[in-house]
């Protein structure tokens, strides 16, 4: 990691969401950027959002970190807290609002991806019970049905027909839901509304919904058209002007990949055309960094959703990574051999965005 030509003090939210198969800190962001940093000469100042002082942790500091996550109640803090940060206090942030604003949120970027140009399978999002019923009965099954959260596959779905579909929009305009676990049972709302209400007779109290640090969703459905014939997808990360990517077959009998870990990352067999596509992101939306889950639709590259960050191990286990030189449909692209952290990357990026600010 090379010096700077000035000396910075960041910020940063500690962050470790290793789970107990995998070496310990694999999957811990803060933890490398405080390395990479620390080496090249500047100050970490470690902080912590969840306390009532945060923006007082944060004065006298050039820049903030926090790779915050899906689970845990941090989207209900970064969503509040990061564009403050950036754009009152006038910190360097990653990842920046362009980044992660429609982070784990699939009814934005649906919105966001056909507002830029993004090729991605048709989708349609429903705010109206009735309209939604209406069009159900002449939708063009099966479609996939998912919640505007989840990671790994969850919470989505496969619908094959109109009756399957309907009980799901009434049963999503009726209920808060945190997951598509909790789907419609046999009866419908009404047994659903009869057995709270036995509850509340007899206890009370209707038994609280349960936290598992997401916001209930409820008011909407989405759907999306079904692209058949992918027996994977292919996730390509973003950071800078660097991407890595590998395959990730489906679960077995399944049409989902995501949370398979099926992988191949060997990058002779790896596509180009969605490299190029994330990259077309990336620069269509200014994002420091991003992920995309790409299908085939017919010929045609496509996306289902992106994400601004991957675990750690995502980028370290690919056997090296392309670099672009030019624009991402005509660009050259360079392949570098060997592993690398794409904190490592970030920090270099953040580094290099502080210079720029500082005329260095």
């Amino acid at each position: 990691m090379p010096r700077a030509v000035h000396t910075y003090t960041i910020a940063i939210h500690p962050d470790d969401y290793t789970p107990s198969y995998e070496p310990p800190l694999e999957d811990s962001a803060s933890s490398r950027w405080a390395l990479y940093l620390q080496g090249a000469g500047h100050t970490v100042r470690w902080v912590d959002v969840r306390r009532p002082d945060i923006l007082d942790q944060l004065q006298g500091c050039d820049a903030f970190m926090w790779r915050w996550a899906h689970f845990d109640g941090m989207g209900r803090i970064a969503r509040r807290l990061l564009p403050v940060v950036e754009h009152e206090l006038g910190l360097l942030v990653y990842p920046d609002q362009n980044t992660c604003w429609h982070y784990d949120d699939k009814i934005a970027q649906a919105y966001l991806l056909k507002a830029t140009g993004i090729p991605t399978p048709q989708t349609w999002v429903w705010f109206d019970r009735t309209a939604a019923l209406d069009w159900a009965s002449e939708a063009p099954y099966p479609l996939v049905l998912k919640l505007a959260s989840g990671a790994g596959s969850t919470n989505v779905r496969l619908v094959h027909d109109a009756q399957e579909s309907r009980a799901w929009i009434a049963h999503l305009f009726a209920h808060r839901v945190l997951s598509l676990d909790d789907g419609p049972r046999p009866g419908g709302n009404l047994l659903h509304r009869a057995a709270d209400a036995a509850r509340l007779l007899v206890r009370g109290s209707i038994p609280a919904l349960r936290d598992n640090g997401r916001e209930p969703q409820t008011g909407y459905v989405l759907f999306q058209q079904f692209l058949p014939d992918n027996a994977y997808d292919t996730r390509v990360n973003i950071i800078g002007n660097r991407a890595w990517a590998r395959r990730r077959h489906n679960r077995p009998d399944d049409f989902r990949a995501s949370g398979s870990n099926l992988l191949d990352r060997d990058p002779s067999g790896i596509d180009l055309g969605f490299v190029r596509l994330a990259f077309r992101v990336a620069q269509a939306l200014s994002l420091q960094s991003c992920s995309i889950d790409g299908l085939y639709d017919g010929d045609r590259h496509t996306l289902c959703e992106i994400s601004y960050t991957t675990p750690c191990w995502g980028q370290h286990r690919c056997p090296g990574h392309w670099v672009l030189d030019g624009e991402p449909e005509t660009g050259r692209l360079h392949w570098v051999e060997g592993h690398m952290w794409g904190e490592e990357a970030q920090v270099e990026d953040l580094l290099a965005a502080l210079e720029r600010r500082h005329g260095g």
